[in-house]
This record gives C-alpha cells, structure tokens and sequence, in this order.
C-alpha cells in the first residue's frame, strides 16, 4: 500500500464493513481509487494524506456501506400528500391511478426523480430499486444526478401514460433493457404490477424477457388481506404466491414486494424456489395492511430488504425510518424482543439489501466492490453516550440515528453530497419545480 495513490481517502472513522463476520474497525480508513474501494483497515496503517486527491476526515462518524432502498416508485414524490388515510385499492383506484393518467409525461417523471434522488442522497441511500411509469426517464434522471438504481417499467393490465397496452409495456421494458443493459449506473429490470393487476400471459410473458436477460423479476404480491379475491385468475384454494406457482413465474430473481400476509407455507415455497421479499414497513403500516412476518422469512432464510416504497404512501424516502421500523415492529408481532436486533434490520439496508438485489458489488466494504459509502455523525444530544462494545453501534445507528445525521454521501466513488450540502443538484430548485407544479393543477 506504501505508494500507491488513491483518488479519494476517509480517516479516523469508525468503519463498518457490514460483512457477515461483523467486521468493524473503531479507528480506520477507507481508501477508495476511482469507483471502488481500494483498501480499509485500522488508521495504523493508513496511506499519508499525500497519496490520496481528496482527503475526507471523519473523526466522531462512523462509515458504513450506501443504503439500498429496495422497492420505491422515486417519480410519486410529486404525489407526496396529495392523498393519505385511505385503504390500498381507494387510494390506488380513486386517486393515483387516475393523477398518474392525468399528469405524468417524461418531463414530469425526469423532475420528480430528481427531487426524490436529492431526498435519497440525502439520507444517505446510494442505490434504489425502483419500478414506475416512463422507466427510461426514470433512468435518465438517475444517470444525470449520479444515483445508481435497478429501474423497470411498471406493466399493468390497463391503460398508463406510457402504455395503452400491457404489450407496449413489454415492448417499453425490452427498449429499456437494450438501452440500459450493462451500464456500470443503471440495471434493467422486469416489473409485472402485481398478480391482481396482471394476467397470466402478461405475468409469463415478462419472466420470459427477466428469465431471457437474467434479470429481476420485481413485483408487488400479498400486499393486502383482500389480494387473493381480487385475482381474477386464480384459484380459491390457492395464495396469490401459489397462484404465481402454478404459471411458473416463481424463480431466483423474483423481489417480492410487500408480502405482508404470506403464510409459513408460503415461506416454504418462497425458500424452495429461492425469491426475496422487500419489506416495506411504513407504507403497509399506513395502508393500514398490517406488518409483515419478517422473522419467519429470516428463519425461512428468505432474502430480505427493506424499501420505502412510494413518497405517496410513506411519505418520505428516509430508509432509516424503516430499517428502525423493520426492528421494532418485528418485536411487536412475534412479542419477543429478540427478534430481528439491530445488526440484522441495518444489514436489509446494506449486506442482505444487495443479496435480495443479487448486486454482490455493493452493500458491504470490501476491497474490490464500489465505493458507496455513508458518512454518519454520531455526536447528536439523542445518540449520546456511546458505548464500546461491539454491538453498540448497530443499536446507535437502528434505534437513535436519523436520515438528518448523514454527512456525506459517495456513490461509485464520487461525493454528491459533502457537509450537508448537495454537489450536483440544486435542492432549492427541485423544491421550486416541485411547488410550481402542485401550484399550477391544485
């Protein structure tokens, strides 16, 4: 390491790789050399100063691998309040189906992703799986603010803005995946709705493409308990899981969103044919569905992360709120408070997030994977004090911190937010653009 030259240096951190052995280094650097991390370890051993372009101290925070929201709708920030207190399929039917056929167009939804990036970087997520209208925008706007995401577009049995028919939303997911695929910033991916919005040849047809690219299968499912009647096409004897069971959609790559009423036979299934679940605890809490059963999915070895869904049903896009909420709500429904500590709620956000995403380049630091990183001070009235041992900072950081005590945030080895303040996006702006639109239609 005597030598070598680094683009970007982190010291006197209290660095937390997040890696399955819980490796934490109470006084460490990060060395990163262009989008990756280059080398960690204690401050013992770190390079000079000299070796590195940018030198970044960090002394009082802890640095942790970028957050990862796995399930959003990012565009729908611009629908933030505009309609709240209502069960699933009211809220969906009477207000958001009918606004996103009224307003959205490619500009809309290029703006919106922007403002929601902003409030992602800001809380300090560094990737984002996202599932929406005009998806190729969607894309566009994460290239231009630096933020990396898995992005598909949402295919529905319906007319959308950008699709008269589900056939043009296959047609529009297959474009994406010709633009996006193999972009170091952007992954592609395959969004069917949900079973209720779906029909089987649209369902099979989309696994077909996700099968044919190796891509994720990203999809709503058990979100509500009156999902299973409203599935046309399936059986009465039968889950919405085991409705996607039976035309053989089930697989690796399926991100299952919600699942809040799966049963323990449904974990079975969801073990045997190796999907994931992205848990969504606010937006389920407030929809009024309930919470889902997050410990048996860990005990099914289920792979989990956790998502914050839209900005419409949250109503924000602070991951920290549902990896604190992943924990405490867990405790509530089984009624043990050993379920789900804080190290296994902070990994849905990081190690587990990435497993879930099947990104193994991102979500621990480790030589080798990018560098997306959170800076997090730790010397706010409501973390004090700190104590030493070695399972204290995940307690600090699930039950005291706030989205607020991120500092910097760095993705793919770039600093798009230093100090508090954003580097490639105008904050003042976006909120502008933001007020202006709801001024003008409301």
């Amino acid at each position: 390491m005597e030598g070598e030259k680094y683009d970007l240096l982190l010291t006197h951190a209290h660095v937390l790789t997040m890696d399955e052995a819980g490796t934490q280094q109470p006084n460490g650097f990060v060395a990163v050399r262009g989008n990756s991390i280059a080398a960690l370890g204690a401050m013992a051993d770190c390079p000079p100063n000299g070796q590195a372009g940018e030198t970044i101290d960090c002394a009082g925070c802890v640095v942790l691998p970028g957050l990862i929201n796995c399930h959003t709708h990012l565009p729908m920030v611009y629908f933030r309040g505009m309609a709240d207190d209502l069960p699933l399929m009211d809220w969906l039917k009477r207000h958001i189906w009918p606004a996103e056929r009224e307003f959205l167009d490619p500009q809309f939804v290029y703006d919106a992703t922007r403002l929601a990036v902003a409030e992602c970087l800001r809380s300090g997520v560094t990737c984002v799986n996202d599932m929406y209208i005009y998806a190729a925008d969607v894309a566009r706007a994460c290239v231009d603010s630096g933020l990396r995401a898995f992005i598909g577009e949402g295919v529905v049995d319906a007319p959308t803005a950008s699709a008269p028919t589900w056939r043009d939303g296959l047609r529009l997911t297959e474009e994406l995946i010709a633009q996006y695929k193999g972009h170091p910033m952007i992954t592609p991916t395959v969004c069917p709705h949900a079973p209720y919005s779906c029909p089987p040849e649209l369902l099979t047809a989309l696994h077909g493409v996700a099968q044919q690219h190796g891509l994720l299968y990203h999809i709503h499912l058990h979100e509500s308990e009156a999902e299973p009647d409203s599935i046309e096409w399936g059986k009465d004897d039968e889950s919405p899981l085991h409705s996607l069971k039976r035309i053989g959609v089930l697989g690796p790559r399926m991100v299952a969103v919600h699942c809040v009423w799966i049963s323990d036979h449904d974990v079975t299934h969801m073990h045997e044919f190796d999907c994931g679940v992205a848990h969504c605890p606010t937006s389920n809490m407030k929809l009024g569905n309930g919470i889902a059963p997050v410990h048996s999915m860990i005990e099914g070895e289920i792979p989990v992360g956790v998502g914050t869904d839209g900005a419409a049903s949250n109503n924000n896009l602070n991951l920290w709120e549902e990896i604190h909420l992943a924990a405490l709500s867990a405790k509530a429904v089984y009624k043990n408070p050993e379920v789900v500590p804080a190290e296994t709620a902070l990994s849905f956000a990081s190690r587990r997030a990435a497993q879930l995403l099947h990104a193994d380049h991102i979500g621990v630091i480790e030589a080798g994977r990018r560098a997306d990183l959170a800076v997090v001070e730790m010397g706010r009235i409501y973390q004090a004090p700190l104590f030493h041992h070695e399972d204290a900072i995940y307690s600090q950081l699930v039950y005291s911190t706030q989205g607020g005590d991120v500092r910097d945030t760095i993705v793919d080895g770039k600093v798009l937010m230093r100090d508090r303040r954003l580097t490639q996006l105008d904050e003042m702006e976006l909120k502008a653009k933001a007020q202006a639109w709801v001024d003008q239609h409301f």
